[in-house]
């Protein structure tokens, strides 16, 4: 054998090892799967708090009440806290995915489980998968942390909606009319990113937001069926908000010397920090935006 034969040779050996060595040295993912069968419950109340990762909600099997995905590393071994109790006629599920390590005890035996790993291992990101029953009122109470949100509300029945979002990026959505009345929905976002599309169609009487320290984006687009009334706050941050041509909406803005506030022409100034469209004097239902900044800035179109 020639010497540069034998160069080769080891070269494409070692070339082996090399590539060996970094796949064993890529982590598999777990997918740990739990999921809740409907039975005599008339709505839910759902908590749902994780503080890493990213959060996904969708609508999901209708006889199911819920069906949860949670994918991770095999080397991460913080779990998936699923509780369920049903009192008369009403169940409360508690979702929790968190770094807290005090672990509750409670037994449910309509939590079906099952585990499995994956071959897809380019990814450390830790992902939960919420898809929620159609068939009864939900009451959402949901706490996202470090992570990322993408909460697609289409096709449930929402009946209240809370959000707490701290250093997070979070989306929610709604391209569906609600076929229920949403009572009221509470946002609250920190040092954060968070856009919200086609809000009208959640159907809500209410609707209260607070931003701290980022950039927001509020579209109230969709079908607006009752009189609406929102009360939108920032801090630090920019907020856009979206009014269709189509809804007839009230502006109501707060004076500040440190905030600057921006309305789209094609909203009329009615008196000292009022505005409203061409439609809101002559329609049944409307909107009404309170809207304030304390060192931002606000803008206010027309889509």
């Amino acid at each position: 054998m020639k010497p540069s034969d034998k160069h080769r040779i080891v070269i494409a050996a070692a070339l082996f090892l090399l590539m060996t060595v970094g796949a064993a040295a890529v982590p598999q993912q777990e997918v740990l799967r739990r999921e809740i069968s409907r039975t005599s419950e008339r709505e839910v109340i759902v908590n749902l708090d994780v503080s890493f990762g990213t959060l996904i909600i969708l609508k999901g099997n209708r006889e199911k009440i819920v069906a949860a995905e949670y994918r991770r590393n095999d080397d991460d071994k913080r779990q998936l806290e699923m509780f369920y109790e049903i009192s008369g006629d009403r169940g409360e599920l508690d979702i929790n995915l968190s770094d807290d390590k005090k672990h509750r005890r409670r037994e449910t035996t309509s939590i079906s489980w099952e585990e499995m790993k994956s071959s897809h291992g380019d990814s450390d990101d830790r992902e939960l998968t919420a898809r929620f029953t159609d068939a009864v009122p939900l009451t959402f109470k949901i706490g996202v942390g470090a992570g990322k949100g993408d909460f697609d509300l289409t096709g449930l029945q929402v009946k209240s909606l809370k959000v707490s979002a701290g250093a997070s990026s979070a989306e929610l959505r709604c391209e569906a009319p609600n076929p229920i009345v949403c009572e009221s929905i509470t946002i609250e976002s920190g040092v954060s990113k968070f856009s919200a599309s086609q809000l009208s169609n959640l159907n809500f009487r209410k609707l209260k937001f607070s931003g701290g320290v980022g950039a927001y984006s509020l579209d109230f687009s969709g079908k607006l069926r009752q009189k609406a009334y929102a009360d939108v706050e920032v801090g630090l941050g920019t907020i856009t908000v979206y009014i269709p041509k189509e809804i007839p909406a009230r502006i109501v803005t707060e004076d500040s010397w440190f905030s600057s506030v921006d309305v789209d022409d094609s909203f009329e100034k009615t008196k000292k920090n009022t505005y409203e469209n061409e439609q809101y004097a002559r329609s049944e239902y409307s909107l009404t935006l309170k809207i304030g900044s304390g060192l931002g800035s606000i803008r206010v179109r027309t889509r």
